[in-house]
């Protein structure tokens, strides 16, 4: 690559098939509106250092309805003390061994959205029927799709 490209445009390639040993974890707390209703997004920013990891190149999600959501539709926590166990297992049973990272969490109109990369859907499907069977309450749902790009994240 030439000074001129360095200067103006090429961008360096990421190592996007770098092995990930460890999660760099940096989050913030975005807020915003979605279809009229107050939304928060906790977006891990440290992320950013590997998004686009063609080893995860899939993004899955896992959603479910909050039970006791406030007037603005986000989490009452002295209602729901489940609702931390749940999304202590979700980190646990996904990242425990880099099979998925969670990239972001989105709480909206009453309902609340993890958002993760993954290396095998299968896996990740198995591990979501263990968190379904553990938190009956909640009615876990999920999705799955290519997104080698990490375009979801990069949406926050």
């Amino acid at each position: 690559m030439g000074i001129f490209d360095k200067l103006f445009g090429k961008k360096a390639v990421n190592n996007s098939n770098e092995i990930i040993t460890e999660i760099p974890e940096s989050w913030s707390v975005l807020s915003g509106e979605n279809n009229g209703n107050h939304m928060l997004v906790r977006k891990n920013a440290g992320l950013d250092k590997i998004a686009g990891n063609s080893n995860y190149s899939i993004s899955c999600g896992i959603a479910f309805k909050l039970l006791f959501p406030d007037e603005n539709g986000l989490p009452n926590i002295g209602n729901e003390p489940e609702l931390n166990d749940l999304e202590d297992d979700i980190f646990e049973t996904y990242e425990n061994d880099l099979n998925s990272i969670v990239a972001t969490i989105i709480t909206t109109s009453g309902f609340r959205e993890f958002v993760l990369y993954t290396k095998n859907v299968g896996e990740f499907n198995s591990r979501l029927e263990k968190l379904k069977a553990k938190y009956p309450k909640y009615e876990l749902t999920s999705y799955n799709r290519k997104d080698e790009n990490w375009e979801t994240y990069k949406s926050f």
